[in-house]
Order: C-alpha cells, then structure tokens, then sequence
C-alpha cells in the first residue's frame, strides 16, 4: 500500500511549538502515513491543531471551519474545558500526548452536531414555540463558533447583525452606570440566546456580551433571519410575543438594579 500523505496545520502556535509539532510529525511518520506540517496558517490541511488559548487563533479557527469543515481537529489548552465531540490536549504541548492523538484511527471528526441544536432551540425561550419544521429551518441558517474564556462576543452600542444562542459555556451580559462601572445584569449559559433585539432590529447593541468560560455558540446571522421570518409569519408573530414578555422582564430588572446602585452611592 503507498504510504498517505496527512497535511497538517497548527493555529496560534509560537514558532518554537510548530518547530516540536514538525518533530513530533516527523516521529510519527512511518510505511502508512507521512505527515507534512503546512506553512501557511490558513492553508487547508487534513489535521488541524488549535491553541484555543488565544484569541486570534480561536476567530482564525473559526473562519477555517467554513472552508474545511471535514478537517481532523486536536483542541489544545492550558485548562481544557470545553464540552465537544473535539480531541483536546493540554498546553503546554507534550510530545507523547500529541503522539498519541495523531494516529488517523483515533481522531475524531466532527459529529453532526444538529440533534443537539434542535435540542437547544427547543428549550430557548425565543425558539420553543416555533414548530419542528421551523426549528429545523433555523438550524440550517446557522453556524457554530468557538470562543475562549473571556472574550469579548459584542460590545454595547455596536451595530448587531448576528444573535447567538450557548450551546456549551457561559456568558455574562453588563452595561456601565455614568461612572463607568460594571453592571453585570447576568449571565447565560446552553440553550439561552443573547443578541437577538439588536440583530433584529438592525441598531446598536444594548449590552456587553463576555465569555466566562469557552463557549460554543450557535450564530444566527440577521441577513438570513429576516427572510426567514418574512417568509414565515406564523414564526414571526410567535417570536414577537415571546419578545414582548423577554422585554417586561429586562426592563423591571434593569430599574431595580439601578435603584439598588443608586441606594449603594
């Protein structure tokens, strides 16, 4: 049997880590499977390791996906917490854990993940009531993203096109007082969904959405909802009325939170 050629691509790693990656590539070539490590960041590659420590390579990663959805995935991180069908290793890189994990056999591709987003739009409270058929709609619209902890998903004020919805992790939802302190109005966690009143109506966010922990998150991009919900007016007029009770209880939290700060100074 001629022996396969298994490209590889490492995201937001410093040089020296892509330097032990290429060893440990190199180690565990044999007669079946010579792995290559690519040199470009954004090149498709059969293997792809992340570094979901930082940032830049997670929104890297992310746009990656939408190019190579069917790529082998090893998920490297100092303290590991997502809940995926993903490999994930620890940071900083051990040679025999990544060994390990590299045999063609024991990594995993990505599973459909659609039964548990049917899951997570049937318990949300914006997507409960639509119809299966609905639902099943919503999904194809949608995509999912990884972020780390403490990231920064919007910004009150910015323009939202997008609405997420937490299939794993949690965020914590702020805005500032006229100090410019934190008000944290609370924090969501799977099958809660954050964004959808500025992606609906096209203006500025409300609030500061931030990670806590890595998350997973369903997006919903405005350009394909408002079709949707055009075409749709039975969904259109169930999600109104769920929007309208969503905004009552916003609004009697948001007046005892300031009146509790204004009690404070």
């Amino acid at each position: 049997m001629a022996t396969r050629s298994i490209t590889v691509n490492a995201i937001g790693f410093l040089e020296k880590d892509r330097r032990m990656i290429r060893n440990i590539l190199s180690v565990a070539s044999n007669k079946d499977y010579s792995y290559q490590l690519t040199m470009i960041g954004g090149e498709t590659a059969d293997i792809v390791i992340v570094n979901t420590d930082d940032p830049v390579a997670m929104t890297a990663w992310n746009d990656y996906r939408q190019i190579s959805p069917d790529a082998h995935v090893i998920l490297a991180s100092a303290v590991p917490q997502f809940t995926t069908d993903y490999v994930c290793i620890k940071r900083p890189l051990i040679a025999s854990q990544l060994h390990s994990v590299l045999a063609p056999g024991e990594l995993k591709t990505p599973a459909p993940r659609t039964s548990q987003k049917y899951e997570v739009l049937a318990k949300s409270f914006l997507f409960r009531n639509l119809s299966a058929h609905h639902q099943e709609k919503i999904v194809s619209l949608s995509r999912v993203m990884m972020l780390p902890a403490q990231q920064v998903v919007f910004e009150a004020a910015a323009t939202g096109e997008e609405m997420f919805v937490v299939l794993n992790g949690r965020l914590k939802v702020s805005v500032a007082n006229r100090e410019g302190r934190e008000i944290v109005l609370g924090s969501i966690g799977p099958g809660e969904i954050v964004g959808e009143i500025a992606m609906l109506d096209g203006r500025g966010r409300s609030a500061t959405a931030t990670t806590l922990t890595p998350c997973e998150l369903l997006v919903i991009h405005r350009r394909d909802f408002m079709p949707f919900l055009e075409q749709n007016p039975k969904a259109a007029i169930d999600l109104i009325r769920v929007l309208a009770l969503r905004l009552r209880l916003n609004t009697e939290q948001l007046a005892e939170l300031i009146e509790g700060d204004e009690v404070l100074r």
